[in-house]
């Protein structure tokens, strides 16, 4: 099998691209990032006849390529509206020339406050930030591109997805940072809960669905299906270093923030026989060891 990966130099996309080559799988150009990475001689997925001038056969793309900070979202929003939506524009553009069969669009969160939980794919769509709701652009065009062009796409809703070397900025990481310089954590809200999924869980689903790929256009919540609230993460890292910490609240951090997310992940844990294997504690001792080229289904 021959796969393209977009954002490959990522958090998710580095782990994934190691995972396949392990496991014999081709990854198809190893320079591709998105704008502004300051990295030269590589290909950007905004430049549209740059990302045509790939050649050989692939078999499938596993588009992760995006601007994804929320705060940096409303500071710039052009340039995450244009990247996020232009760049996927770019990708299915070259999935319908080169007749590339499967295409996996990694998307995200889209569902705002919940009206119930766990939320299932049918929940009412209302993305809360100016990056949800490029994403959710994204989404359409992939839906369009397939009803019109006849593509295989699967969109996948990651919640939270965690593990060695995630972005800095985001919870568990800034955790993290903030007990090793001072013992002790701010939150933004006390009843704050996250679905927590550890990276190479949703590496495994991945891998099933280029497997047993759906026709036509398919959109899919990924979580781990349960819900920890930020203090339950705090005690199992207490647990972990064996320290106690301390916790204190701001909620000017987040003054909007969702109190509760966790997907409902039955439709595809059943269509694709997948379940997660790594829960909470785990996943944050993996994270504490740091072992970043360690994959757990190895």
């Amino acid at each position: 099998m021959k796969v393209f990966i977009t954002g490959e130099t990522g958090f998710i996309g580095s782990r994934l691209k190691n995972y396949f080559q392990r496991l014999g799988v081709i990854v198809i150009n190893p320079n591709i990032d998105i704008q502004n990475s300051g990295i030269n001689n590589r290909i950007n997925i905004l430049e549209k006849e740059k990302l045509n001038q790939l050649e050989g056969d692939i078999d499938a793309i596993i588009h992760l390529a995006s601007k994804t900070s929320i705060p940096n979202s409303f500071v710039n929003p052009y340039e995450t509206y244009y990247t996020n939506i232009i760049g996927t524009l770019n990708i299915l553009e070259f999935a319908k020339e080169k007749r590339i069969k499967k295409v996996v669009n990694v998307s995200t969160y889209v569902y705002g406050k919940p009206l119930y939980v766990p939320i299932d794919e049918n929940h009412p769509i209302n993305p809360h930030s100016p990056y949800n709701r490029s994403k959710l652009l994204a989404e359409n065009l992939c839906e369009n591109y397939s009803k019109d062009f006849n593509l295989n796409i699967v969109t996948l809703r990651p919640f939270y997805i965690y593990g060695p070397s995630s972005n800095p900025s985001s919870f568990i990481p800034s955790i993290i940072r903030q007990i090793n310089t001072n013992r002790k954590a701010i939150l933004s809200q006390k009843n704050t809960k996250r679905d927590f999924l550890f990276v190479d869980d949703f590496i495994s689903l991945v891998l099933k669905i280029l497997r047993n790929f759906p026709r036509h256009y398919n959109v899919y919540n990924v979580g781990s299906g349960k819900s920890n609230s930020l203090e339950d993460v705090i005690k199992i890292f207490e647990k972990i270093m064996q320290n106690e910490i301390d916790i204190d609240y701001n909620e000017s951090l987040r003054p909007n923030d969702i109190l509760e997310m966790v997907a409902d992940i039955g439709i595809v844990t059943e269509q694709f026989d997948w379940k997660p294997k790594i829960d909470i504690e785990e996943g944050l001792r993996c994270i504490i060891k740091n072992c970043k080229n360690t994959c757990h289904f190895f």
